[in-house]
């Protein structure tokens, strides 16, 4: 193979390599909870498609008049929704009045309220919702959100610990590490390792070529 060659070879792998999406990739999806006068739909969030990275945005949709309702979520799980660490909304109307301009007249006013779950965020979470009827609390509901852990396993592809060839039968072994998960920042964390070798390469083969067409030009003078 000519060193021309083998440097287009190089070229057109670090191409595949970055652009490639990668597998552990995971775009942030939304699900919304609506809030109405007599309950939260859905209230208890259990589907194993919210994982981590995922958001909540609870929206008020209570037609009942001067209704405002507050959304308070255990984050550290303590049974509460006192503590510092806690999310506390404000109080959701069903409107926010506007001026001329289409700014907020009463900057605190809100219609929903959102909350991201990071990548570390796998569990069951308490949350509340108060509901107020001009400035009285009347009600108040609670509910659980599950968050569930992002794996990403190709269909079909055996995963960490399990047993495969002809020597399996029916066992399955267990991993050393029961549950370990290879997080999205590794991958890409490999990926620019790769990436710099690649260049590095690349670039001293460039360097090498130039070196043996200006000997080849000198030596044919």
């Amino acid at each position: 193979m000519s060193r021309g060659v083998g440097s287009k070879t190089l070229i057109g792998f670090l191409i595949v390599l970055l652009l490639s999406p990668s597998a552990a990739g995971h775009e942030q999806e939304t699900l919304n909870v609506i809030i109405v006068e007599d309950e939260a739909r859905p209230g208890n969030v259990t589907d194993s498609a919210f994982v981590e990275g995922n958001s909540v945005v609870f929206r008020m949709r209570d037609n009942t008049e001067n209704a405002s309702m507050r959304i308070s979520i255990d984050n550290n799980q303590d049974g509460n929704f006192s503590s510092s660490s806690d999310n506390v909304s404000t109080w959701l109307t069903r409107t926010c009045e506007l001026d001329e301009n289409g700014s907020l007249v009463d900057e605190f006013c809100a219609v929903s309220y959102e909350r991201i779950f990071n990548a570390t965020s796998q569990g069951t979470y308490l949350y509340q919702v108060e509901r107020k009827i001009n400035q009285t609390l009347v009600e108040t509901w609670r509910y659980n959100i599950t968050v569930h852990p992002d794996v990403h396993t190709e269909p079909g592809q055996p995963s960490i610990g399990d047993c495969f060839g002809a020597d399996c039968g029916d066992e399955v072994l267990v991993g050393a590490d029961d549950g370990f998960e290879i997080g999205r920042e590794n991958i890409l964390i490999a990926v620019m390792i790769f990436a710099a070798f690649g260049t590095i390469m690349l670039a001293l083969s460039i360097r090498k070529e130039r070196h043996v067409v200006e000997s080849d030009l000198l030596e044919s003078e």
